[in-house]
């Protein structure tokens, strides 16, 4: 009796058993079934750029339904020499059952050499539906052209009817051209090493500065949105936020003004500002940033919450501020001198 009832019991554990391997993929089905179908694309509007300039990114995938897509968040690219600087908001757009949602960002670069990111995720709701390819592109000191409209040109036809020479005439003829181009040439690699180089290096150099100069602010105002968004402060860490916040503020007075702050002690920063176009006002609130950072960073001093945040605005008004009023200030110059030229 005891050795059926072990039977009964186990014949029950194995139905049981097969009931839910026969529930399981059944729910695996309907899901693999629900999965919206979504085509993602990833558009650059060119593969090569120069050092400083800006490139778009269009990002767009399209589904049908009611799932809602989101783009992997520009937080979590992985991203090899360049970088984010803005982020448009996602548009969608519904057209005979297609939903399509767009979203353009900005990229840069600062470094020479190939520009990769990574495979960028397309979220449907909660799960991920697609991916795009890895993206990349290159990034040059001189600008390069490439005639890609030309068309392809026919393979000419052999040579024939050329009279005959004396081999020793055309041997004559071939050593004395070659000596001549070689010449030539070496005389023209001197020209341009000895007198042309210096010249398109210190114009790339000045193009560069320039380019610089033009997005301190954009980059300056990018690093303060994504420090803020760490919330350093608020977990603790403020000799870590004052760090990067002061990294950031002397980074842009070198890129905005050639302040080589990053070399310079508090003092120093704020006799170097003396000369520029700024207020009274803004140099004060600069040196309270500058004296609270180095309590910070040096004496261990835990400010409250309040002054923080209030040390925060002050440096990001700072930057737009001055980069808006260096901005006309530059428009203004380049208005005299054109009108100087005419």
């Amino acid at each position: 009796m005891f050795v059926s009832l072990k039977s009964n019991v186990e014949v029950i554990m194995l139905k049981f058993r097969s009931f839910l391997w026969i529930l399981m993929m059944l729910v695996a089905f309907r899901s693999a079934a629900q999965q919206p179908e979504v085509a993602v694309t990833a558009r650059l509007d060119s593969t090569h750029i120069l050092v400083g300039d800006h490139l778009h990114l269009h990002l767009s995938a399209q589904t049908t339904g009611k799932t809602v897509l989101s783009f992997q968040s520009k937080d979590e690219w992985k991203m090899m020499n360049c970088e984010v600087l803005d982020v448009s908001d996602i548009q969608r757009n519904e057209k005979n059952g297609q939903v399509t949602y767009r979203q353009d960002f900005v990229v840069t670069a600062f470094d020479t050499s190939r520009a990769v990111i990574a495979p960028i995720q397309v979220w449907a709701d909660t799960a991920m539906a697609a991916c795009t390819d890895t993206i990349f592109f290159y990034v040059d000191t001189l600008p390069v052209f490439v005639d890609t409209a030309a068309a392809f040109r026919d393979i000419k036809p052999p040579l024939g009817g050329l009279e005959q020479v004396e081999k020793s005439y055309r041997k004559i003829w071939i050593i004395g051209s070659s000596v001549g181009a070689g010449l030539i040439l070496i005389a023209l690699i001197l020209v341009f090493f000895l007198v042309w180089w210096p010249i398109l290096k210190k114009k790339r150099a000045i193009r560069q500065r320039e380019i610089r100069r033009q997005s301190s602010g954009a980059i300056a105002l990018g690093h303060l949105r994504e420090l803020k968004a760490k919330e350093l402060c608020q977990k603790g860490m403020a000799k870590e936020h004052y760090s990067e916040l002061s990294v950031i503020l002397r980074t842009y007075l070198d890129d905005q003004w050639d302040v080589n702050a990053m070399e310079m002690v508090t003092d120093e920063i704020m006799t170097a500002m003396a000369s520029l176009e700024v207020t009274e006002q803004q140099r004060m609130e600069i040196l309270s940033f500058l004296r609270i950072s180095d309590l910070v960073k040096y004496a261990r001093r835990q400010p409250p919450m309040e002054e923080n945040a209030l040390q925060m605005d002050n440096v990001t008004k700072f930057v737009r501020d001055t980069d808006q009023q260096e901005q006309q200030r530059r428009a203004q110059q380049a208005d005299k001198r054109n009108k100087g030229g005419e």
